[in-house]
């Protein structure tokens, strides 16, 4: 079970107070007197962690650049997996909400996904390096058990990762197996009949630890706040590395899914949740869907492959390939929007159906290098990607689904004898993007610079007829420059521009196209804590 978190709170009644304030100098004479000199007493620590999550945050490498976070002139936060048991987070969205500049979980408890806000606009998410949702409703939500950290790029990050948000993207890395021996077995048990069992052992196969493994596995049966929607799933994610030659290593990570739910967000009325209504309150736990009926159910199978050569001294080959399928059942009512209860506290609903999957496929390849060049010191890479992905609806259905009473549900009213499902154009997207950037260090001063040029293409597969395609070039750049004063302060400013071609139409039937989107000027100073 994730450890509880302590809080230490310190009071001061007013009387106590008062009597020091008013009390005689006889008693501070008295205390004077009995005033005792105690010996010194020294306290040591025999580990490097002695600043905790602060030092986290100094050491790993973020992004595809191999430079430590605290030489980057860019805004980004790394959370590793002691925080997440510390805070008891159980999903990446309750892992976010501690980190500064992310707004996480926006609408709250959510069996459908992973949501946040960076400066304010909605984040990518990405996997190991390559992005991870394309769509909604469609996938399922990493389980944050399988992850090794966090990363939080903050602002454009479009030249290193080619499609991103304004805001930023969420990196999250995936555990891969390690040279040393070592394992857990894992329980919880909490709120809501939530029950989770888990596990995570690695080590080496071999004696010479040219083979090496790691099987993360957890299963989970759990109720929700809400009444009548279950979280249960389950994830399986064997992997394997295989250290070639002393320059070589190549690991395979199988990543395997299955959640059953139904959608927690019931979209219930303002008038009775934020505002008492003419009935009262109307609780958290209120479900205007149709028990047996209603359903989130996803699943999804991913394949991963990592490569990393070393070809030359300072200079080496990282490949990252992933291939994934998914696919969601949903079948849902929700309250209408916007709705008032009448004078019984009945609102209409909507009901919903719609079977969604996804085929993707990502790769990353590049070059990194370091090399002096004169007296500046310079970390360069030079790489291409590839994003190929397929969005396929049926069953769709979107209607009236009758009414229901907010503040006293009874059910059975199903409403389905009206659906007359359809099947929607499909949708693709394919875009390669080349990119080079150098992280350059000239003393005290860093400069990091980047240009990318990505060539996309959106097409929407129609049902009938021909289908539609939108092509697209944009180059994106992005560009930092810091001073790291002896002291610990780095203050700089950094430019960077985001692009973002997404999947569907663009609300007139036609595909959405690629929408350069050309950030503003970061002024930031970062502090960062003195080893």
């Amino acid at each position: 079970m994730y450890p509880p978190v302590h809080k230490i709170r310190l009071f001061c009644a007013p009387a106590i107070l008062a009597m020091f304030v008013f009390t005689p100098n006889a008693i501070a004479e008295e205390t004077e007197e009995k005033s005792l000199d105690l010996p010194t007493v020294e306290v040591t620590s025999t580990t490097n962690d002695a600043l905790g999550y602060i030092e986290l945050e100094k050491e790993p490498n973020v992004g595809k650049l191999n430079v430590p976070i605290m030489d980057q002139p860019f805004s980004m936060s790394v959370i590793d997996p002691q925080f997440m048991q510390d805070t008891g987070a159980k999903t990446i969205q309750d892992a976010l909400q501690y980190t500064s500049g992310v707004y996480a979980g926006n609408f709250g408890l959510d069996t459908r996904g992973d949501s946040a806000n960076i400066r304010g606009i909605s984040a990518g998410f990405y996997l190991d390096g390559l992005r991870q949702l394309y769509g909604s409703y469609n996938s399922v939500r990493t389980n944050i058990y399988a992850l090794e950290s966090l990363e939080v790029l903050k602002g454009p990050s479009s030249m290193l990762y080619g499609q991103g948000d304004l805001g930023g993207l969420v990196n999250s890395v995936s555990k891969l197996p390690k040279a040393e021996q070592q394992g857990e077995i894992w329980g919880q048990y909490g709120s809501f009949n939530r029950k989770q069992i888990a596990f995570d052992v690695t080590g080496p196969v071999d004696d010479e630890g040219k083979l090496l493994y790691r099987v993360v596995g957890l299963q989970r049966d759990s109720d929700t706040q809400v009444d009548h929607v279950r979280d249960d799933g389950y994830l399986i994610a064997p992997s394997f590395t295989w250290q070639a030659t002393d320059d070589t290593s190549i690991s395979v990570l199988l990543n395997r899914q299955e959640t059953r739910s139904q959608v927690s967000a019931q979209f219930l009325p303002q008038a009775g949740t934020l505002d008492r209504g003419s009935l009262g309150y109307i609780g958290s736990e209120t479900f205007v869907g149709e028990p047996g009926w209603d359903k989130y159910d996803q699943e999804k199978t991913e394949f991963t492959v990592f490569v990393d050569h070393k070809f030359a001294e300072n200079w080496k080959f990282v490949t990252t390939a992933r291939y994934t399928e998914s696919s969601t059942k949903t079948r849902e009512h929700w309250a209408n929007i916007p709705s008032v209860p009448d004078a019984d506290g009945n609102v209409g609903r909507t009901i919903f159906t719609a079977d969604s999957s996804t085929r993707i496929f990502n790769v990353d390849a590049r070059v990194e290098g370091v090399f002096d060049l004169g007296f500046t010191r310079h970390n360069l890479i030079v790489g291409v990607d590839r994003q190929d992905a397929l969005w396929e609806q049926d069953n769709y259905f979107s209607g009236n689904g009758g009414t229901i009473n907010v503040y006293d549900p009874q059910y059975g009213n199903l409403n389905d004898a009206i659906i007359t499902p359809t099947d929607r154009p499909g949708n693709e997207i394919q875009q390669v993007g080349f990119y080079l950037a150098d992280h350059i260090e000239i003393g005290k001063v860093v400069l990091s610079a980047g240009l990318r040029r990505d060539y996309a293409k959106n097409r929407q597969l129609a049902v009938t007829g021909p289908n539609t395609t939108s092509d697209e070039q944009e180059t994106t750049g992005r560009v930092g420059l810091m001073y790291r004063f002896d002291n610990g302060l780095s203050p700089y400013i950094s430019y960077a521009e985001a692009f973002g071609m997404n999947l569907g139409t663009d609300g007139t039937a036609s595909p959405s196209t690629l929408k350069p989107t050309t950030g503003d000027i970061y002024h930031q100073i970062n502090l960062w804590q003195l080893p």
